[in-house]
C-alpha cells in the first residue's frame, strides 16, 4: 500500500500545467499553479513556527485555501481540522477549546464574530485566490493576508515522511458539544481507505468529480481535494452549495463532461423533484455513476434516480471513525444490491448480539467494523475510545443484517444521534443550549422522520414553575446561538416528558406526539395567505413573524438556508394541499414570491 504522503510527493512531482485541478465556480487552477501552491505553504508552515504533530484548524469558505492547507499540512505531518465556517461563535469556541490548535487559518469576515482562544495564533484569508497568472500575482501581492503571504514564500521540499502511526486528520463526530467526540485519523487510516478507493473506484487522470458537498464533511474532503489530487483529477465544485443553483450544477454535468458525481441522499431527492426535464443530464459519453452516502438511500428514490435518469447510484456506508467508507453497493455488478449497503471491502463488517458474538445470517443486530480504516481514537478521551472500540473491533451503533452472500443492510439506529441531509447533529448540543434560557426546566431534542431530509431536528421542551416562553421565542433562542443545522424545525412545550419506569425519556412517544402536531394549524384557511406563510416560515428560520415581510429574502433573513428553504416548501405545501413544481422551488427568491406560488396554486 502506498501512504498518502507518498502519493502527495508523486503528484507534486508530475503536476503539469494547463490541466485543471481544482475549478470553483467556473475558476479554473491548474495542477502546476496547485501545485505550486502547496510547496510554498511547506515554506509557510516553516516561517510560522509549525512542526510535524502540531494542530492546525481552518475555518474558512474560500474552497482553494482550504484544500491547499489540507494537503500540504497532511503532507507536512501537521494535525488538519477543518471545521464549518457556518458554525455559530459558541460552537467554533467549544471545538477550538477542545481541539487546542497551534495555529488557525480563518476568513477576516470569521475572525469579526467568533471568539478565538487567549493566545490562540491566527492568519486572516481575506479573499479567494485569482486564477494564477502575473497581474493576479500582482494582485494579491497588493492583498495582505494568506495569500499574499503564501506568493511571498519560496516553494519548499516537504519534511521526511510522517510515520504510519502518526496523526493526520480530526474530525468532530456529531457536531461540537460541551464534551466532544474529536476523531482521531492517523496516516495509515487515510492510506487505507484511499486504497480502498483505488480498489472500488475509477479515479484517474481522466476523472472530472463534481462533488459539492460541504468540505468539513469527510465525504467532501476525501472525495474532493485529497481523493482528486492524488489521482490527478479535476475537482469542480461550487464555493457554496445553493439548492436554488441544483440546475445549474445537473448542467455543469454535461458541459463540464463530469464522470463522478458525489452526493448525499437528500441531494438525490432535490435531483428526483427536477423531473423529466432533466433526464437526459447523464447521457454524456464520459459520466459513469452517482456516488451515495451519509445517510440511508431509501430503495424507492434509489430506484428512482436509476430509472429517470438512466443512471448508476452507488451506496456506501461510513462514519468519521472509518474515516469515510466501510462497505460498497456498486459500482462492481458484484457488489451492486440496491436496498443495501453493498460489501465490506477493504476491512471486515459483521454483525454480533449485545455481548460481541457474530450473528448468523440475516438474523439483526450491531454492526462492527475491522480494519486499517478504523481511527486511531478519540482525542483525549481513552475511555470512549475503549468503549467504542474492542477488540479491534468498531461498534457503529447501527443495527444491521448480512446475508450469506455478504451483503448489508441497515435496519435501524442505537445511537440517539439525528442525521438530517447527511448532517450528524448531537442532541446533547441543543438540550444543552435550550436549557440556557431563563424559563426552560428541561429540553429533550430528536429526529422526526422527514421525506426529503430523512430526519428534521424536533425538541419538547418542559418549562420552568412560573416560566413563560413561547415555541416561537425558543426557536429564536435557538437561532440565536446554535449552528443553523441545528436548530429545531419542530418545537413543542409539553407539561413533562414521558419517561420509562427506569427514567429514560420515551423518545418514540415523543416522535409520535410531535409527528402529529400541526405546525400550521389555522394556517391554510387564513384570509390573508401572507400571514399564514409567514407563520410557517418564521417557524423555519427561528425568527419572530412579526420582523418578516413580503420582502424578505434568503441573502438577509437570518437563518433563511438552503435546509430551511426547502423545509418551508415542505410546510407549504401541507398547510395549503399544493404540490409545487421543482421550477416553481427554484424561482422562490423571497417570500412574495412564495406567496404568489400559493395564490396561483389555489386559483386553479
Amino acid at each position: 500500500m502506498i501512504s498518502l504522503a507518498a502519493r502527495i510527493d508523486a503528484r507534486l512531482a508530475a503536476a503539469a500545467p494547463r490541466r485543471p485541478a481544482l475549478v470553483v465556480d467556473g475558476v479554473t487552477i491548474d495542477e502546476a499553479s496547485h501545485a505550486d501552491r502547496i510547496a510554498r505553504a511547506f515554506g509557510r508552515f516553516a516561517a510560522l513556527g509549525l512542526a510535524p504533530g502540531d494542530r492546525v484548524a481552518i475555518l474558512s469558505s474560500d474552497v482553494a485555501a482550504v484544500a491547499v492547507l489540507m494537503l500540504a499540512g497532511i503532507r507536512h505531518g501537521l494535525v488538519m481540522l477543518n471545521l464549518n465556517p457556518e458554525v455559530s461563535a459558541h460552537d467554533a469556541g467549544i471545538a477550538l477549546a477542545a481541539c487546542r490548535p497551534a495555529h488557525l487559518f480563518l476568513d477576516t469576515a470569521i475572525a469579526d464574530r467568533i471568539d478565538r482562544p487567549a493566545g490562540l495564533a491566527h492568519s486572516r484569508i481575506a479573499a479567494a485566490a485569482p486564477p494564477a497568472g502575473l497581474f493576479a500575482r500582482l494582485r494579491r501581492a497588493a492583498a495582505p493576508g494568506f495569500w499574499s503571504d503564501l506568493a511571498a514564500t519560496a516553494p519548499t521540499a516537504p519534511p521526511a515522511e510522517p510515520p504510519p502511526d502518526a496523526a493526520a486528520m480530526l474530525l468532530f463526530t456529531s457536531g461540537t458539544t460541551s464534551a466532544p467526540k474529536v476523531v482521531v485519523l492517523s496516516h495509515a487510516n487515510l492510506s487505507a481507505q484511499l486504497a480502498a478507493f483505488d480498489a472500488v473506484y475509477d479515479y484517474d487522470r481522466d476523472s472530472r468529480i463534481l462533488n459539492p458537498l460541504p468540505l468539513h464533511f469527510t465525504d467532501g474532503m476525501l472525495h474532493g481535494p485529497i481523493a482528486a489530487f492524488v489521482n490527478g483529477a479535476a475537482l469542480y465544485r461550487p464555493s457554496r452549495f445553493d439548492f436554488r443553483a441544483i440546475e445549474a450544477l445537473v448542467h455543469s454535468i454535461y458541459r463540464d463532461r463530469i464522470t463522478h458525481f458525489i452526493v448525499v441522499p437528500a441531494l438525490l431527492s432535490m435531483l428526483d423533484r427536477l423531473g423529466d426535464a432533466f433526464a437526459d443530464a447523464f447521457e454524456g459519453e464520459d459520466f459513469r455513476y452517482i456516488r451515495s452516502s451519509g445517510d440511508l438511500l431509501a430503495e424507492s428514490l434509489w430506484r428512482a434516480i436509476e430509472s429517470r435518469f438512466k443512471v448508476r447510484v452507488v451506496n456506501t456506508y461510513g462514519m468519521s471513525e472509518t474515516v469515510c467508507e466501510a462497505s460498497y453497493a456498486g459500482p462492481d455488478p458484484a457488489t451492486a444490491r440496491i436496498g443495501t449497503i453493498g460489501r465490506a471491502i477493504g476491512c471486515e463488517m459483521i454483525v454480533a448480539d449485545a455481548d460481541g458474538t457474530p450473528q448468523p445470517p440475516c438474523v439483526a443486530g450491531e454492526l462492527l467494523v475491522r480494519g486499517p480504516i478504523v481511527m486511531a481514537g478519540y482525542l483525549d478521551q481513552p475511555e470512549l475510545t475503549a468503549a467504542a472500540v474492542r477488540d479491534g473491533w468498531m461498534h457503529t451503533g447501527d443495527l444491521a443484517t448480512i446475508d450469506a452472500e455478504g451483503f448489508i443492510r441497515i435496519t435501524g439506529r442505537r445511537k440517539a444521534l439525528i442525521i438530517s441531509g447527511g448532517v450528524n447533529i448531537q442532541p446533547q448540543d441543543i438540550n444543552d443550549w435550550l436549557s440556557t434560557h431563563k424559563a426552560v426546566a428541561e429540553a429533550f431534542a430528536f429526529g422526526l422522520p422527514h421525506a426529503l431530509w430523512g430526519e428534521q431536528v424536533a425538541a419538547a421542551v418542559v418549562l420552568r414553575d412560573g416560566g413563560s416562553a413561547s415555541e416561537a421565542e425558543l426557536i429564536a433562542h435557538c437561532a440565536a446561538g446554535l449552528s443553523p443545522q441545528k436548530v429545531p424545525r419542530v418545537l413543542a412545550i409539553v407539561a413533562e416528558l414521558p419517561r420509562s419506569a427506569a427514567g429514560k425519556v420515551q423518545v418514540d412517544r415523543l416522535r409520535a406526539a410531535l409527528a402529529g402536531l400541526d405546525r400550521s394549524a389555522g394556517s391554510a384557511v387564513e384570509t390573508d395567505v401572507f400571514t399564514a406563510v409567514a407563520r410557517l416560515a418564521a417557524a423555519e428560520f427561528g425568527v419572530a413573524v412579526e420582523t418578516l415581510r413580503l420582502t424578505a429574502e434568503p441573502a438577509t433573513t437570518p437563518g433563511w438556508n438552503s435546509l430551511a428553504h426547502l423545509n418551508l416548501v415542505s410546510a407549504v405545501e401541507a398547510a395549503f394541499g399544493i404540490e409545487l413544481s421543482a421550477t416553481e422551488v427554484l424561482r422562490l427568491h423571497s417570500l412574495a414570491d412564495v406567496v404568489a406560488a400559493v395564490q396561483r396554486l389555489q386559483a386553479r
